[in-house]
Protein backbone atom coordinates (compact mmCIF):
# COMPACT_ATOMS: atom_id res chain seq x y z
CA UNK A 1 0.00 0.00 0.00
CA UNK A 2 1.20 3.51 -0.80
CA UNK A 3 2.05 5.29 2.45
CA UNK A 4 1.42 8.92 1.59
CA UNK A 5 0.11 11.26 -1.06
CA UNK A 6 3.56 12.23 -2.34
CA UNK A 7 4.23 8.65 -3.48
CA UNK A 8 0.91 8.62 -5.35
CA UNK A 9 1.26 12.10 -6.87
CA UNK A 10 4.68 11.14 -8.19
CA UNK A 11 2.92 8.61 -10.43
CA UNK A 12 0.36 11.08 -11.82
CA UNK A 13 0.40 12.13 -15.46
CA UNK A 14 0.86 15.81 -16.29
CA UNK A 15 -0.77 18.19 -15.81
CA UNK A 16 -1.47 17.38 -12.19
CA UNK A 17 -2.96 20.67 -11.02
CA UNK A 18 -4.81 23.74 -12.13
CA UNK A 19 -6.28 26.66 -10.20
CA UNK A 20 -9.42 25.98 -8.20
CA UNK A 21 -12.47 27.46 -9.96
CA UNK A 22 -13.77 29.21 -6.80
CA UNK A 23 -10.63 29.81 -4.73
CA UNK A 24 -8.04 30.77 -7.34
CA UNK A 25 -5.26 31.00 -4.74
CA UNK A 26 -5.59 27.23 -4.23
CA UNK A 27 -4.98 24.32 -6.60
CA UNK A 28 -7.03 21.25 -7.44
CA UNK A 29 -6.44 18.10 -9.49
CA UNK A 30 -6.92 18.60 -13.22
CA UNK A 31 -8.41 15.11 -13.53
CA UNK A 32 -11.51 16.22 -11.58
CA UNK A 33 -12.59 18.52 -14.38
CA UNK A 34 -14.17 15.77 -16.49
CA UNK A 35 -15.37 13.53 -13.67
CA UNK A 36 -19.06 12.65 -13.95
CA UNK A 37 -21.39 14.40 -11.48
CA UNK A 38 -24.59 13.27 -9.72
CA UNK A 39 -24.00 9.52 -9.65
CA UNK A 40 -26.74 7.53 -7.88
CA UNK A 41 -26.22 4.11 -6.29
CA UNK A 42 -29.23 2.30 -4.86
CA UNK A 43 -29.07 -0.43 -2.24
CA UNK A 44 -31.97 -2.43 -0.73
CA UNK A 45 -32.65 0.19 1.99
CA UNK A 46 -30.61 3.22 1.01
CA UNK A 47 -29.91 5.38 -2.02
CA UNK A 48 -26.68 7.39 -2.19
CA UNK A 49 -26.20 10.24 -4.65
CA UNK A 50 -22.70 11.67 -5.11
CA UNK A 51 -23.00 15.19 -6.49
CA UNK A 52 -19.39 16.34 -6.65
CA UNK A 53 -15.85 15.75 -5.42
CA UNK A 54 -13.48 18.56 -4.52
CA UNK A 55 -9.81 18.83 -3.61
CA UNK A 56 -7.93 21.93 -2.47
CA UNK A 57 -4.22 22.26 -1.98
CA UNK A 58 -1.86 25.13 -1.31
CA UNK A 59 1.42 24.07 -2.86
CA UNK A 60 4.65 24.62 -0.90
CA UNK A 61 5.97 26.93 -3.66
CA UNK A 62 2.76 28.99 -3.73
CA UNK A 63 3.40 32.73 -4.03
CA UNK A 64 0.90 33.32 -1.22
CA UNK A 65 1.72 31.81 2.16
CA UNK A 66 -1.60 32.81 3.68
CA UNK A 67 -5.21 32.78 2.53
CA UNK A 68 -6.71 35.99 1.17
CA UNK A 69 -9.93 35.24 3.02
CA UNK A 70 -11.83 32.57 4.91
CA UNK A 71 -13.12 29.64 2.89
CA UNK A 72 -16.94 29.72 3.07
CA UNK A 73 -19.16 26.70 2.47
CA UNK A 74 -22.87 26.01 2.22
CA UNK A 75 -24.78 23.41 0.22
CA UNK A 76 -28.21 21.78 -0.09
CA UNK A 77 -26.67 18.35 0.53
CA UNK A 78 -24.21 16.79 2.98
CA UNK A 79 -20.52 17.71 2.65
CA UNK A 80 -17.77 15.37 3.78
CA UNK A 81 -14.72 17.36 4.92
CA UNK A 82 -11.36 15.68 5.41
CA UNK A 83 -8.27 17.68 6.44
CA UNK A 84 -5.19 16.13 4.86
CA UNK A 85 -2.66 18.78 5.83
CA UNK A 86 -2.47 22.15 7.58
CA UNK A 87 -3.90 23.64 10.75
CA UNK A 88 -6.79 26.06 11.09
CA UNK A 89 -10.21 26.81 12.59
CA UNK A 90 -13.41 25.29 11.23
CA UNK A 91 -16.54 27.20 12.28
CA UNK A 92 -20.22 26.34 12.00
CA UNK A 93 -21.52 29.89 11.51
CA UNK A 94 -25.18 28.81 11.68
CA UNK A 95 -24.77 27.19 15.11
CA UNK A 96 -22.12 29.67 16.27
CA UNK A 97 -19.67 26.90 17.19
CA UNK A 98 -16.08 26.25 16.14
CA UNK A 99 -13.20 23.87 16.60
CA UNK A 100 -9.62 23.33 15.53
CA UNK A 101 -8.88 21.63 12.22
CA UNK A 102 -5.77 19.50 11.90
CA UNK A 103 -4.51 16.63 9.72
CA UNK A 104 -6.83 13.63 10.01
CA UNK A 105 -9.98 15.66 10.82
CA UNK A 106 -13.04 13.96 9.31
CA UNK A 107 -16.53 15.39 9.57
CA UNK A 108 -19.81 16.01 7.77
CA UNK A 109 -21.35 19.43 7.19
CA UNK A 110 -25.14 19.51 7.55
CA UNK A 111 -27.42 20.66 4.73
CA UNK A 112 -28.08 24.39 4.60
CA UNK A 113 -25.73 25.34 7.42
CA UNK A 114 -22.96 27.88 6.80
CA UNK A 115 -19.36 26.97 7.58
CA UNK A 116 -16.06 28.82 7.33
CA UNK A 117 -12.48 27.64 7.43
CA UNK A 118 -9.68 29.99 8.55
CA UNK A 119 -6.20 28.70 7.82
CA UNK A 120 -3.50 29.21 10.45
CA UNK A 121 -0.31 27.39 9.47
CA UNK A 122 1.15 24.64 7.31
CA UNK A 123 0.48 23.62 3.71
CA UNK A 124 -3.29 23.46 3.48
CA UNK A 125 -4.78 20.37 1.80
CA UNK A 126 -8.36 19.07 2.08
CA UNK A 127 -10.72 16.66 0.33
CA UNK A 128 -14.51 16.97 0.07
CA UNK A 129 -17.50 15.05 -1.25
CA UNK A 130 -20.99 16.52 -1.66
CA UNK A 131 -23.57 13.75 -1.34
CA UNK A 132 -27.19 12.93 -0.47
CA UNK A 133 -28.77 10.00 1.35
CA UNK A 134 -32.33 8.81 0.73
CA UNK A 135 -34.38 5.74 1.58
CA UNK A 136 -34.39 3.33 -1.35
CA UNK A 137 -37.33 3.25 -3.75
CA UNK A 138 -38.77 0.14 -2.10
CA UNK A 139 -38.02 0.99 1.54
CA UNK A 140 -41.16 0.83 3.67
CA UNK A 141 -39.96 2.19 6.95
CA UNK A 142 -39.38 5.35 8.95
CA UNK A 143 -36.00 6.57 7.71
CA UNK A 144 -33.95 9.53 8.83
CA UNK A 145 -30.26 10.41 8.50
CA UNK A 146 -28.60 12.40 11.28
CA UNK A 147 -25.16 13.97 11.57
CA UNK A 148 -23.00 13.26 14.62
CA UNK A 149 -20.15 15.74 14.72
CA UNK A 150 -16.61 14.88 13.69
CA UNK A 151 -13.63 12.71 14.53
CA UNK A 152 -9.87 12.62 13.95
CA UNK A 153 -8.33 9.64 12.16
CA UNK A 154 -5.00 8.57 13.60
CA UNK A 155 -2.08 6.49 12.33
CA UNK A 156 -3.18 3.45 10.26
CA UNK A 157 -6.80 4.62 9.92
CA UNK A 158 -5.56 7.90 8.45
CA UNK A 159 -3.15 6.14 6.07
CA UNK A 160 -5.92 3.83 4.81
CA UNK A 161 -8.40 6.69 4.36
CA UNK A 162 -5.91 8.78 2.39
CA UNK A 163 -5.06 5.73 0.29
CA UNK A 164 -8.71 5.59 -0.84
CA UNK A 165 -8.62 9.32 -1.69
CA UNK A 166 -5.45 9.28 -3.75
CA UNK A 167 -6.24 5.97 -5.39
CA UNK A 168 -9.46 7.62 -6.62
CA UNK A 169 -7.45 10.47 -8.17
CA UNK A 170 -4.83 8.11 -9.60
CA UNK A 171 -7.57 6.12 -11.32
CA UNK A 172 -8.95 9.26 -12.94
CA UNK A 173 -5.53 10.59 -13.91
CA UNK A 174 -4.38 7.32 -15.51
CA UNK A 175 -7.72 6.76 -17.28
CA UNK A 176 -7.90 3.23 -15.86
CA UNK A 177 -11.65 3.32 -15.20
CA UNK A 178 -13.73 0.20 -15.76
CA UNK A 179 -17.16 1.61 -16.72
CA UNK A 180 -16.75 4.11 -13.88
CA UNK A 181 -16.66 1.35 -11.27
CA UNK A 182 -13.05 1.77 -10.07
CA UNK A 183 -13.36 5.40 -8.96
CA UNK A 184 -16.87 4.92 -7.62
CA UNK A 185 -15.81 1.99 -5.45
CA UNK A 186 -13.20 4.20 -3.78
CA UNK A 187 -15.76 6.91 -3.05
CA UNK A 188 -18.08 4.29 -1.54
CA UNK A 189 -15.20 3.01 0.62
CA UNK A 190 -14.80 6.57 1.92
CA UNK A 191 -18.51 7.07 2.63
CA UNK A 192 -18.75 3.70 4.41
CA UNK A 193 -16.19 4.96 6.94
CA UNK A 194 -18.63 7.76 7.88
CA UNK A 195 -21.06 5.07 9.00
CA UNK A 196 -18.39 2.99 10.73
CA UNK A 197 -17.24 6.04 12.70
CA UNK A 198 -20.90 6.88 13.46
CA UNK A 199 -20.62 10.32 11.87
CA UNK A 200 -23.84 9.48 10.03
CA UNK A 201 -26.62 7.72 11.91
CA UNK A 202 -29.62 6.31 10.08
CA UNK A 203 -32.72 5.70 12.14
CA UNK A 204 -34.86 2.99 10.63
CA UNK A 205 -37.96 1.30 12.00
CA UNK A 206 -41.37 0.10 10.93
CA UNK A 207 -44.09 2.66 11.42
CA UNK A 208 -47.79 3.28 10.83
CA UNK A 209 -48.33 5.46 7.77
CA UNK A 210 -49.37 8.49 9.85
CA UNK A 211 -46.71 8.27 12.55
CA UNK A 212 -46.12 11.86 13.73
CA UNK A 213 -42.33 11.73 13.96
CA UNK A 214 -41.90 10.35 10.47
CA UNK A 215 -44.13 13.08 9.04
CA UNK A 216 -42.14 15.83 10.77
CA UNK A 217 -38.84 14.42 9.46
CA UNK A 218 -40.30 14.04 5.97
CA UNK A 219 -41.53 17.65 6.01
CA UNK A 220 -38.18 18.95 7.29
CA UNK A 221 -36.20 17.06 4.65
CA UNK A 222 -38.53 18.26 1.89
CA UNK A 223 -38.14 21.90 2.98
CA UNK A 224 -34.34 21.56 3.25
CA UNK A 225 -34.16 20.42 -0.38
CA UNK A 226 -37.04 22.35 -2.01
CA UNK A 227 -37.03 25.62 -0.03
CA UNK A 228 -36.47 27.71 -3.17
CA UNK A 229 -39.42 26.26 -5.10
CA UNK A 230 -41.87 25.84 -2.21
CA UNK A 231 -44.20 28.69 -3.16
CA UNK A 232 -47.33 26.94 -1.92
CA UNK A 233 -47.66 24.63 1.07
CA UNK A 234 -49.87 22.35 -1.02
CA UNK A 235 -46.64 20.78 -2.31
CA UNK A 236 -45.72 19.88 1.26
CA UNK A 237 -49.22 18.63 1.95
CA UNK A 238 -49.04 16.35 -1.10
CA UNK A 239 -45.56 15.09 -0.18
CA UNK A 240 -46.58 14.14 3.36
CA UNK A 241 -50.09 12.97 2.48
CA UNK A 242 -51.95 14.76 5.31
CA UNK A 243 -53.77 18.04 5.85
CA UNK A 244 -51.31 20.94 6.02
CA UNK A 245 -52.88 22.37 9.19
CA UNK A 246 -52.49 19.08 11.02
CA UNK A 247 -48.92 18.74 9.72
CA UNK A 248 -48.18 22.23 11.02
CA UNK A 249 -49.45 21.26 14.51
CA UNK A 250 -47.23 18.15 14.52
CA UNK A 251 -44.24 20.14 13.24
CA UNK A 252 -44.54 22.89 15.82
CA UNK A 253 -45.00 20.39 18.65
CA UNK A 254 -41.80 18.57 17.64
CA UNK A 255 -39.62 21.45 16.35
CA UNK A 256 -40.93 24.39 18.39
CA UNK A 257 -41.60 26.50 15.27
CA UNK A 258 -44.13 26.43 12.43
CA UNK A 259 -43.56 25.15 8.92
CA UNK A 260 -43.48 28.72 7.66
CA UNK A 261 -40.92 29.78 10.28
CA UNK A 262 -38.68 26.82 9.48
CA UNK A 263 -38.89 27.48 5.73
CA UNK A 264 -37.97 31.12 6.34
CA UNK A 265 -34.98 30.15 8.51
CA UNK A 266 -33.66 27.83 5.77
CA UNK A 267 -34.07 30.54 3.14
CA UNK A 268 -32.33 33.12 5.31
CA UNK A 269 -29.26 30.91 5.81
CA UNK A 270 -28.90 30.53 2.05
CA UNK A 271 -29.52 34.24 1.49
CA UNK A 272 -26.82 35.21 4.00
CA UNK A 273 -24.32 32.91 2.32
CA UNK A 274 -25.06 34.46 -1.10
CA UNK A 275 -24.79 37.99 0.31
CA UNK A 276 -21.43 37.14 1.92
CA UNK A 277 -19.84 35.29 -1.00
CA UNK A 278 -21.32 36.69 -4.24
CA UNK A 279 -22.13 39.99 -5.87
CA UNK A 280 -25.58 38.86 -6.96
CA UNK A 281 -28.34 41.44 -6.81
CA UNK A 282 -31.00 41.41 -4.10
CA UNK A 283 -33.55 40.55 -6.78
CA UNK A 284 -31.45 37.61 -7.94
CA UNK A 285 -30.99 36.32 -4.39
CA UNK A 286 -34.73 36.70 -3.76
CA UNK A 287 -35.45 34.45 -6.75
CA UNK A 288 -32.77 31.93 -5.77
CA UNK A 289 -34.15 31.58 -2.24
CA UNK A 290 -37.82 31.23 -3.20
CA UNK A 291 -39.27 34.74 -2.89
CA UNK A 292 -41.52 36.19 -5.61
CA UNK A 293 -39.79 39.59 -5.62
CA UNK A 294 -37.11 41.65 -3.87
CA UNK A 295 -39.60 43.54 -1.70
CA UNK A 296 -41.02 40.43 -0.03
CA UNK A 297 -37.48 39.06 0.42
CA UNK A 298 -36.20 42.33 1.95
CA UNK A 299 -39.13 42.49 4.38
CA UNK A 300 -38.54 38.90 5.51
CA UNK A 301 -34.80 39.52 5.81
CA UNK A 302 -35.28 42.64 7.91
CA UNK A 303 -37.65 40.78 10.28
CA UNK A 304 -35.07 38.04 10.81
CA UNK A 305 -31.81 40.02 10.84
CA UNK A 306 -32.95 43.54 11.88
CA UNK A 307 -31.22 45.01 8.81
CA UNK A 308 -31.67 45.09 5.05
CA UNK A 309 -29.85 42.66 2.73
CA UNK A 310 -27.65 45.52 1.48
CA UNK A 311 -26.72 46.50 5.04
CA UNK A 312 -25.91 42.87 5.86
CA UNK A 313 -23.64 42.61 2.81
CA UNK A 314 -21.83 45.83 3.77
CA UNK A 315 -21.23 44.56 7.32
CA UNK A 316 -19.89 41.22 6.11
CA UNK A 317 -17.44 43.02 3.82
CA UNK A 318 -16.25 45.23 6.66
CA UNK A 319 -15.68 42.13 8.80
CA UNK A 320 -13.36 40.73 6.12
CA UNK A 321 -11.00 43.69 6.38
Amino acid sequence: MLKNRHEVIAQFKEPIYHSHKIYNFLNTFSCLENWEKNITIEFPRMKIQIHSVDYMEQLPDSTSNTFNDKLRFQQNVYRLWYQIDGFGVLQNVTRKSFGSARPGLLGVMERGERHTYLHRKGNFTCFMINFSLFPSTHAKCYWNAGIEGKTVLEEEARINFEHYIYDFFRTLSHHTEMLGIASLSRLLDIIVILFKKKLILVEESRFPKNKAKSLVVKAKNFIDIHYNSLHHQQKLEKECGIDINYLNILFKRDMGITLYQYTTSVRMEHAKHLLETTGKSVTGIATMTGYPNSNSFSRAFRRCECCTPIEYRSRSRLNKK
